[in-house]
């Protein structure tokens, strides 16, 4: 997953760019799969069903163009290494 510069190959950089068109929810929920919670953890998180966050899951995987939640998770890994704390006013995940 990473190159020899110790950053996240370029393997995931086209799905690193398709995350800026995830809606609010969607990075949301992106991130807590980053985070490895599970579809009802995540639904208990965000205070919604579990019905909703797999159809949340689904837009990811099409957007992304990738195949499993797993690969989501690396490459919420890979996101979180390489932008997050860069980008100026991005909200946090919140449980509200």
């Amino acid at each position: 997953m990473y190159g020899d510069d110790g950053l996240p190959s370029a393997r995931w950089e086209y799905q690193l760019t398709q995350v800026e068109s995830l809606s609010e929810r969607e990075r949301q929920v992106f991130s807590l799969l980053g985070a490895g919670l599970s579809n009802r953890a995540i639904a208990s998180r965000l205070r919604v069903t579990e019905r909703t966050v797999k159809a949340h899951v689904a837009n990811i995987l099409a957007k992304l163009k990738v195949e499993s939640r797993l690969q989501v998770g690396l490459v919420a890994q890979a996101h979180l290494l390489m932008y997050e704390g860069t980008v100026p006013n991005r909200p946090a995940v919140t449980d509200n």
